[in-house]
């Protein structure tokens, strides 16, 4: 699940990710609500996304994301944990790391 590059203080075009397995099928994300946590380069710290997400096909794992102009601020290499709670279910959230590069504005 590898992430599009991002330009420093661009917010568009939006993101779409689609969220996969170990074995390539798309996680069903039907009723889930995506949150995440970004940790920039060279911080030990992590902080909340502050853009939106929205799941676009729950049955084929996809969903946006609508950056906010906190999470394009830095340029860098980054990590994102992406997390899917869902409401009911035998595994209530499911989150998954992805290496994140925002390219410095020219």
């Amino acid at each position: 699940m590898a992430l599009a590059r991002a330009i420093q203080g661009a917010k568009r075009p939006s993101q779409t990710i689609t969220w996969t397995r170990e074995d390539d099928t798309p996680e069903d994300l039907t009723g889930a609500t995506i949150t995440a946590r970004i940790r920039r380069q060279g911080q030990g710290t992590s902080e909340d996304v502050t853009g939106t997400f929205t799941v676009t096909d729950g049955d084929g794992g996809e969903f946006r994301w609508d950056y906010s102009d906190d999470d394009v601020e830095i340029a860098g290499e980054h990590r994102v944990q992406f997390t899917a709670t869902f409401e009911s279910g035998p595994t209530p959230a499911k989150t998954f790391v992805a290496d994140w590069i925002v390219e410095e504005s020219l």
